[in-house]
């Protein structure tokens, strides 16, 4: 055997965990002697602790020390140095991964209890027979068919194994058909095409079959079966699954694979895909061991307590009742109970008992924030975004599908109906108009309308979008996997995934559409389908705020002094400044570019399309005075001669209009020079002017950079120049290079020639239009009332003291607007001329074959279309008709919400209990298939699922029922029995304890300040965050698309439901990322879970969260007025927590509060500093310095585990 295959060797028996400690030594010798040996172990392996350990010994089973292992410490040193390197680097990680462990048991790692067996070690590997020269196989090690080390098998992945189980005989679907989707379905499946040996083991005919001299399984003959010689053979070449692959069967799988075979190999069908029949409740005796009797509330509760008895296990108590009130209120609404609700509850819940839970249920469940909570999972499925995806990822409008999902949820619609209007509302009799904004479920995908794409590939995408998202969300299959060719662990063939996608191949979409913020068609403008009273108060507080403002006069004095001296300082030393201009570019085709050194630039056939040209400048330091600094840039344009003869004329543009229009301006100042602008240093503008603007295009426009608005001079036949003044001076000797990008946003805007050029002083041109700028000018006393008005109307639109006012007055229009006028959302429909749908050879979409017409997996029941024949008295006939009527969408609908449909219900109360006990009673939600793991609890899966169809699919009687089990109540702090026997918790000894979502975490806060806006629906908002993220990853500069360029919302928008966050899809919201929270791209069914140092900055620093921390001192301090720290650490407690603090809690909390009264005292600029972040009022009535030291406390508190995690 050469060096590399007993290396190799050597590493596969490492990741399966089997290595003796002479081959550890071995190991161990050839990493210190070989860097690519030791290169490609840190790349497969996990950190090994025998290998990496600092003692020369190896431990051996019986506890003592073997010399066998022994070297040299000098060669110790020298050889796995860079590996301690290594080890040192991530120490941090597992000794946070520990305490992790020790704080949260019920995140463990997976423990597996081996069954008890007692056959003959003879009939087993060697490995099986010598155990105590092996090591203990790890699990988590073993690399499985999705190519992780990380991910356990699915026969392993989370439902313990408990003794009892050693008594059944050994289930197919449970026991085996996991075992082999893992390891042997890729090459042995259902896939005709990739099946290797002609071997097939995923039905009893195929593995039985003789196969030339050998049967790969001989039911109850071990030593004819071909397949068991090969998994227990020392021989690489015969070993199954062979080396190559990566895959290892573990020591307990190998033994249920023996049973299986000795007690007959007796195959199943797919549990999933028979239809489920209600099971008999289970009668189980347990005790509540508080109050002595009988545990359990519901049906559910007896299907659980048979699973506990099973395992020997025992219920945990009730959970308290402010943890109850807590649980039930985040799950059903997202949000927190407030102090009153847990107040309440808390109060009557021992007394009332059952009366006061169902109440607290019902008022839940009739909150119009139920719908919001529900809808957020459903978004993520949906793949619900506000931007098109891909490269340019312009905006679109899609939030009246949203407040669909919303409404619909509140009403309570049937789940059949919520589903069969998503599918094919349009296709309904007399379809609504909310039956057809419905039908934007299946126009969610990403969109592109990029130059160089092709349509008919684009086309393909969008189809095959609407297949995986389908299929994945209504029936839990991973039918994706069949677009290129047969599924390789599910009966589902290629041309079977073919004819599902031709349901979704018949709408009127293009493959390029959506640009410049145009929702891509098929189209539907209508009214939001939200249900609200709250027009007429919108109204009145309207006319209220309108009033006001029109009577505002607070500050005018002191804003009339400071237009007047910047008026009267106008041109205090000004002076142009040369510069060399040393690039000018453009990712568009502006046309013919030249440029001088001067800053001049012309372009001689300036093109249509609008452009953004980047220049790059140096200042030169010598041509300014000492200490003389550059105040801001000037943009000259000049005109020049357009036409011949008498229609001759001079034009600054070679377009009708005759006049550049400029969208927005960026500058920033660097100390090497820069072909683009730096988005992370861009310079802000304290004054905009321009020598003209034409009406409705005001100099100022350019500073909101999103395109809706620009700025263009009122005449075209003269020089116009625009100019803008930095807020913070620049020092070329410090920052000698500039870069200006000039946005030509319109169409035909772009002008022939312009000069860059830079100033000190101050600027010439008054920031008001001439008229204005006079009465500015003219002394009080000499106005007549005409000018008093035309001033004060100027001051009242633009002084900075009524900002929030102008704010509130236009989110309130914004928001009638959006309730009583007509939106465009994006729906489906069926062209008058369908496209024909074929095989596609490979999944290519120019490589056609077969093709086919709308039809559903064979595997499943069948679907007869409406437009089927009636039935003749052959069956065969019957089925050949019935399969040439056409399908459409309505047919699938239908079908899939039909009485026998064995996924449908069951994947969707699956994804109901998850949501509320944290885990489905399947896992693997999108995933009902074979790689998906078996059900927990199956009687409890389809007793459900019977049960849901038996209430007429009634949404909330469903969860009503569910949050009302006894198993839901359990307090979920765990024993340590529980945490070695079930240390997921998917025998539902306890109650489940998880995160919070991303969007809860910041709702949470939002709401516990008292900043919450608790507004339902409406197109989504743009809160805090960095601002140069989008134009990092945009085309920013290059074309008509929206959402290029993030513009940061204000007023109310700032503060509602992170449900309403903006999602763009190449850059989501960063806190939202931060906690998970998915990009929407694709169709996420769950949630990953990570926990990260990033996440922790988040809640300490985003300023979402800084200003609810502020928010909450200030409220602290106005409740709790008489100075009594106790009282109020106990307030903060209730408010954010629910509950009471412990003593020690009082003491620790106490001790900050004072040390920050302490620190801030002594620096009293740091406490401003503090408690200005955000834009919500300040508290003037407080003490700085104690506000200050309470927005700790504050802090502190929103950043608890306790407060992040939902208990």
């Amino acid at each position: 055997m050469t060096f590399p295959q007993r290396y190799d060797q050597l590493l596969q028996k490492h990741l399966a965990g089997v290595l003796t400690t002479e081959e550890v030594v071995e190991l161990r010798e050839i990493l210190e002697t070989d860097p690519q040996a030791l290169d490609r172990y840190l790349d497969l392996c996990e950190l090994d602790e025998q290998l990496l350990a600092k003692a020369d010994l190896i431990a051996s089973p019986s506890g003592t020390l073997s010399a066998a292992a022994s070297t040299s410490r000098a060669t110790e040193y020298s050889g796995l140095m860079l590996t301690r390197l290594f080890v040192v680097a991530c120490v941090i990680v597992v000794v946070g991964l520990v305490v992790r462990q020790q704080m949260f048991p019920s995140s463990n790692a997976v423990m597996v209890v081996a069954r008890n067996d007692d056959a003959s070690p003879s009939q087993v590997s060697n490995q099986e027979s010598n155990p105590t020269s092996r090591r203990t196989p790890n699990p988590r090690k073993v690399i499985n068919a999705s190519g992780s080390m990380k991910h356990p098998g699915l026969s392993e992945a989370s439902i313990p194994v408990v003794p009892a189980a050693a008594k059944q005989r050994i289930k197919f679907n449970r026991d085996i058909r996991p075992i082999l989707s893992e390891t042997c379905f890729l090459c042995h499946g259902p896939d005709d095409h990739g099946r290797r040996a002609d071997l097939r083991l995923d039905t009893h005919e195929g593995a039985t079959a003789d196969l030339g001299g050998y049967t790969p399984i001989a039911p109850g003959d071990l030593s004819n079966s071909e397949v068991w010689k090969r998994i227990i053979s020392d021989d690489p070449e015969l070993l199954m699954p062979p080396p190559e692959s990566h895959l290892v069967l573990t020591e307990v799988q190998k033994t249920l694979i023996r049973r299986w075979i000795e007690e007959g190999a007796p195959y199943e069908g797919h549990w999933a895909f028979i239809p489920p029949v209600s099971p008999p409740v289970p009668e189980v005796n347990l005790t509540d061991e508080v109050t002595q009797e009988r545990w359990g509330r519901n049906a559910i509760d007896s299907f659980v307590a048979q699973g506990l008895v099973n395992a020997g296990l025992t219920p945990s108590p009730e959970a308290n009742a402010r943890t109850l009130i807590r649980r039930l209120t985040f799950d059903l609404t997202g949000l927190p109970p407030t102090m009153e609700q847990a107040d309440a509850f808390a109060r009557d819940y021992p007394k009332g008992g059952e009366r006061v839970y169902q109440d607290a249920i019902s008022r839940l469940l009739e909150s119009p924030h139920f719908g919001e909570r529900m809808a957020l999972p459903w978004l993520d499925q949906s793949r619900y975004a506000d931007t098109n995806g891909y490269s340019i990822d312009g905006g679109r409008s899609m939030w009246m599908w949203r407040d669909w999902v919303i409404q619909s949820y509140n009403d309570n619609m049937p789940y059949d109906q919520f589903l069969i209007e998503q599918i094919a509302g349009d296709l309904l009799p007399a379809a609504t108009d909310a039956q057809r904004i419905a039908t934007g479920f299946n126009r969610n995908h990403m969109i592109t309308h990029e130059g160089g794409t092709i349509p008919a590939e684009n086309l393909a995408n969008y189809a095959a979008d609407r297949v995986k998202t389908t299929s994945e969300v209504f029936l839990g299959l991973t039918m994706g996997c069949a677009q290129c060719h047969d599924h390789k662990y599910d009966p589902i063939s290629q041309k079977e995934y073919y004819q599902f996608l031709a349901f979704f191949n018949e709408l009127d979409d293009h493959g390029l559409d959506g640009d410049g913020g145009r929702n891509s068609g098929p189209t539907l403008n209508a009214v939001t389908v939200l249900k609200t009273q709250e027009l007429d108060d919108i109204d009145v507080e309207i006319a209220r705020l309108r009033d006001r403002l029109s009577q505002a006069t607070n500050g005018f004095d002191e804003w009339l002094e400071t237009q007047r001296s910047d008026e009267e300082s106008r041109g205090d030393g000004f002076r142009l400044v040369d510069l060399e201009l040393i690039d000018v570019s453009s990712p568009n085709r502006p046309g013919p570019i030249t440029f001088e050194t001067d800053g001049s630039v012309q372009l001689t056939r300036p093109s249509g399309g609008l452009n953004g040209l980047s220049h790059s400048l140096r200042l030169p330091t010598g041509a300014l005075d000492e200490a003389e600094l550059v105040s801001g840039i000037r943009i000259q344009f000049l005109p020049q001669k357009t036409g011949d003869g008498d229609a001759s004329r001079m034009s600054l543009s070679p377009f009708p209009a005759g006049v550049p229009k400029i969208s927005t301006v960026l500058v920033s100042a660097t100390a090497q020079p820069a072909d683009q602008v730096d988005y992370h240093r861009q310079l802000a503008f304290s004054k905009v002017s321009a020598s003209s603007q034409a009406a409705g295009h005001a100099a100022a426009s350019i500073v909101v950079e999103d395109s809706r608005q620009w700025w263009q001079p009122s005449v075209g036949d003269s020089a116009q120049r625009l100019t803008l003044t930095f807020a913070e001076p620049v020092d070329p000797r410090e920052t000698p290079y500039l870069s200006v990008l000039i946005f030509f946003g319109q169409p035909n805007s772009l002008a022939f020639q312009w000069k860059m050029q830079p100033f000190s002083g101050k600027d010439t041109d008054s920031r008001w239009d001439a008229p204005i700028a006079q009465a500015i000018a003219t002394p009080e006393e000499q106005w007549d009332d005409t000018t008093r008005d035309l001033v004060l109307n100027v001051f009242r639109k633009s002084a900075r003291e009524l900002e929030p006012l102008r704010v509130r007055i236009a989110n309130l229009e914004e928001r009638r607007d959006v309730l009583t006028s007509a939106h465009s959302t994006m729906v489906m429909n069926t062209s008058a001329n369908p496209r024909e749908t074929f095989v596609l050879n490979r999944g290519q979409y120019d490589s056609p074959l077969e093709r086919v017409t709308a039809q559903t997996p064979g595997v499943l029941p069948q679907l007869i279309p409406a437009s089927a024949p009636e039935p003749t008295d052959s069956e065969s006939a019957e089925l050949a008709e019935s399969r040439d009527a056409k399908a459409n969408r309505l047919d699938l609908a239908n079908w899939l919400v039909a009485a026998d449909h064995p996924l449908t219900s069951r994947v969707a109360v699956n994804r109901f209990w998850s949501l509320f006990l944290g885990t489905g009673l399947v896992a693997t939600s999108a995933d009902f298939g074979s790689q998906g793991e078996y059900p927990s609890h199956p009687e409890l899966l389809d007793y459900l699922a019977t049960r849901f169809v038996e209430i007429g699919w009634d949404s909330k009687q469903l969860i009503r029922e569910i949050v009302s089990s006894a198993t839901y109540r359990q307090q979920s702090s765990a024993t340590q029995e529980q945490i070695e026997l079930d240390p997921k918790n998917r025998l539902l000894g306890r109650g489940p304890r998880f995160r919070l979502p991303a969007e809860f975490i910041r709702d949470q806060a939002l709401a516990v300040s008292g900043l919450l806006a608790p507004r339902v629906g409406g197109p989504s908002v743009q809160p805090y965050q960095p601002p140069a993220l989008w134009k990092e990853v945009s085309h920013f500069g290059s074309t008509p698309a929206t959402k290029q360029v993030f513009v940061q919302d204000h007023g109310e928008k700032l503060y509602r439901r992170s449900l309403y966050t903006i999602v763009k899809r190449t850059s989501p919201h960063p806190a939202m990322a931060a906690f998970d929270a998915p990009s929407r791209e694709m169709c996420t069914v769950d949630r990953g879970a990570t926990n990260t140092p990033i996440q922790a900055l988040v809640t300490l620093n985003d300023p979402q969260f800084t200003e609810a921390a502020r928010v909450l001192s200030a409220a602290i301090l106005r409740e709790q007025p008489d100075n009594e720290t106790d009282s109020r650490i106990e307030y903060a407690f209730s408010r954010v927590l629910n509950r009471s603090p412990s003593k020690r809690e009082l003491q620790v909390v106490g001790k900050l509060v004072q040390s920050e009264l302490a620190r801030f005292a002594a620096a009293p600029d740091e406490a401003a500093a503090a408690i200005s972040v955000g834009e919500s009022p300040p508290s003037n009535d407080i003490d700085v310095v104690e506000q200050a030291a309470w927005m700790q406390v504050s802090t502190l508190l929103l950043n608890l585990s306790e407060t992040l995690t939902r208990g």
